[in-house]
């Protein structure tokens, strides 16, 4: 009767430390991926022949934010594209585009997880540079 009683006191004690284990473990946070901060000042400018004032968008990465309305999914698009804009279309967009020369110029300034960004780009028009940049300079 004796040997029993161990035996449930250690199976008891075994279920309570697996019990605390169990419950440490559920509210301990997941890492969190280091970054550096991501911060763009993105501008698209209409040369066609209405000469438009530049459009500009504020954009920050991790988490999404600014003033940009597609924030979420131009930071996909940039990180998809590795911060590289020349590389902007990262699920190979494809558009039929016409041949009309109507010229859209972007630019994008600051920094991208953390090195300096500068990129200018010049798009004979619209649906180029829509099929070009995807969201990033969809504002």
């Amino acid at each position: 009767m004796r040997a029993l009683r161990l035996l449930s006191c250690v199976a008891l004690s075994g279920a309570a430390l697996l019990a605390s284990v169990t419950t440490a473990s559920a509210t301990t946070a997941a890492p969190v991926e280091l970054v550096a901060p991501s911060a763009l000042t993105l501008t698209v400018t209409h040369d066609g022949i209405t000469s438009d004032a530049p459009k500009v968008a504020l954009l920050t990465c991790n988490p999404a934010s600014g003033t940009h309305p597609k924030a979420a999914d131009a930071c996909r698009d940039l990180l998809l594209a590795q911060g590289d804009f020349a590389r902007l279309n990262p699920i190979g967009r494809r558009a039929a585009c016409t041949m009309e020369y109507d010229p859209f110029e972007v630019t994008a300034t600051g920094t991208w997880r953390g090195k300096p960004v500068t990129h200018k780009a010049t798009y004979s028009n619209g649906c180029v540079m829509a099929a070009s940049t995807g969201a990033v300079y969809r504002f």
